[in-house]
Order: structure tokens, then C-alpha cells, then sequence
């Protein structure tokens, strides 16, 4: 629906219904251009025409009114905020909606993470292994789109260097540097080896649920062993590389303020919770 349709449809109809009013009662046919220009003289015209008998009239004219009103303040601030930077030229425009696709897909990564750090800590059942399995699967989605969407706003910011360097906007370059950084592509390689680790246990684990959890088959626990000891390796070495990509970005944003808001607001900071064998 376009903005102002609702509300010049709904103009329209209370205009003919007065309008319809006016006939039956014989009161001035100018009634319906007032409420068709100033609805709100209606409750006026209900008063003076129903002498008290217009409650149903005035209510239903209220309900309607202000549901017209909400739908076209919603229209009208998702049409601002969807235009909020049209006065812009085109390439800056899509430099900070390629900047906003990544921020958001960053986000999503940081939230489906901390679910999964949630998850690890209640594993007594084969589904919630499954969910896990589903969960991380995902996530590796996630981390995969969220790599796409930073390459095409590092490539599209080198595109358009000479660009940027004529209009100096300076902050577009230091949001390439940001996401160009080493830091980051280590985050993202250690990011995927940890849930590549996370999944190979997990999966040996709902394969071998029984002989490890019913029979306590020592074959099958010393194989577990050796997944969780695995697992465990990847995961403290990914707690360090997290930790490292949280204070880069902290000094980052410290030296160039200018960056602050075109960069993620949410991370992780403490370590992830781990599987344990003992919470069987």
C-alpha cells in the first residue's frame, strides 16, 4: 500500500456516508466536502444529527480514525527510513547498504553463536545433539554470508577508490581497511574450524549414542576422548583469536571514532562455553 492511500480512501468513504446521512435527514449537503477535507469534524456532524444517539457512530468513527492514523505512521516511517539516504549519490548509497548488509549479517552470526554456546551446555539427549548439529549447520551459513557480503564491500570500495579519494570520504576507506584486516580472516578461519571440530564430535557422539552412553563401550569412550580433546584444542585456540578480533576492533574504533557507527555494536567478549563428556 502507497503512503496516503489509506487515508484518502478512508476520507472518501466517510464523505459519502455523510454524504448518504445528509439526504435522509435534510441537513446541508456541505457536510460531506467538510468531513472529505477535515474528518475529524464528523464527530461533529454525528452530535448535532443523532441528538445523543450517535455512541456507535463516534466509536466506530474513533477505532477506524486511529487505525488509518497507525497504518499511515507506519508507512510513512518505513518510507523514510527505507529513502533516509536518497539524497546521497548513487555510489555512496550503495556503499552504505553493502556496509548495513554486512553489519547485519555480522549480527546474526554473533546471535546464533551465543545460542550455540547455550546448546553445549545441555547435551543428555540425542536431540538436543541434533539441534545442536542443525544449529551449527546454520551458523556456517551465517558465516559464509556474512564473509560474501564483507567482499563485496571491500571489492566495491576499491572499485570506486578515485572515487572516494576525489569526494574525500575518508571513512569509507578506513571501513575497507576495517573488514581487510588479518585479524578478521584469521576470526573467520578459526571461526569455521572450531564449528568444523564442534560437528565432527557431536556427530561421532549421536552415531555411537548407546555404546557410549549405555554400554560405556571403552573403544567408543576412547574415541570420544580423542574428538573431545580435538575439539577442546580448536576451541581455546578460537577463544584466543576472538578475543583478539574484540580488542582490534576496541582500538580500531578508538582511533577512528568516525567508524564507529558503520561497524557491528554487539560481540562476543567471554569465552565460549564448552562441550563436557561429564554433563551426560
Amino acid at each position: 500500500m502507497k503512503l496516503g492511500y489509506a487515508y484518502v480512501s478512508y476520507c472518501v468513504v466517510l464523505s459519502i456516508l455523510t454524504l448518504v446521512v445528509c439526504f435522509r435527514s435534510g441537513r446541508s449537503k456541505w457536510w460531506a466536502a467538510i468531513v472529505l477535507i477535515l474528518p475529524p469534524a464528523l464527530p461533529i456532524f454525528v452530535l448535532k444529527s443523532k441528538k445523543g444517539r450517535g455512541v456507535v457512530w463516534l466509536t466506530a468513527f474513533f477505532i477506524t480514525f486511529f487505525a488509518v492514523a497507525g497504518t499511515e505512521f507506519f508507512l510513512y516511517t518505513a518510507h523514510k527510513e527505507k529513502n533516509k539516504y536518497s539524497y546521497l549519490p548513487p555510489i555512496v548509497r550503495e556503499m552504505i547498504s553493502l556496509n548495513e548488509q554486512v553489519k547485519a549479517a555480522t549480527i546474526e552470526v554473533y546471535n546464533a553463536s551465543g545460542k550455540l554456546a547455550s546448546l553445549s551446555l545441555v547435551q543428555s539427549r540425542i536431540t538436543d545433539i541434533r539441534t545442536t548439529l542443525d544449529l551449527i549447520k546454520e551458523i556456517r551459513l551465517l558465516v559464509e554470508k556474512n564473509q560474501t557480503a564483507i567482499d563485496r564491500l571491500v571489492h566495491y570500495t576499491q572499485d570506486h577508490a578515485d572515487y572516494i579519494l576525489r569526494q574525500k570520504l575518508d571513512w569509507a576507506f578506513l571501513i575497507r581497511q576495517f573488514y581487510s584486516d588479518p585479524t578478521l580472516a584469521q576470526h573467520h578461519d578459526s571461526q569455521m574450524r572450531y564449528l568444523a571440530a564442534f560437528e565432527d564430535m557431536l556427530r561421532y557422539t549421536h552415531d555411537n549414542f548407546n555404546n557410549i552412553m549405555v554400554l560405556k563401550s571403552s573403544a567408543h569412550m576412547a574415541n570420544y576422548d580423542a574428538y573431545y580433546l580435538r575439539y577442546r584444542s580448536v576451541a581455546d585456540a578460537h577463544n584466543r583469536v576472538n578475543k583478539k578480533r574484540v580488542e582490534f576492533q576496541n582500538q580500531f574504533i578508538q582511533a577512528h571514532p568516525k567508524v564507529k557507527p558503520f561497524v557491528p555494536g554487539a560481540h562476543h567478549i567471554e569465552p565460549f562455553k564448552f562441550w563436557d563428556k561429564f554433563a551426560f
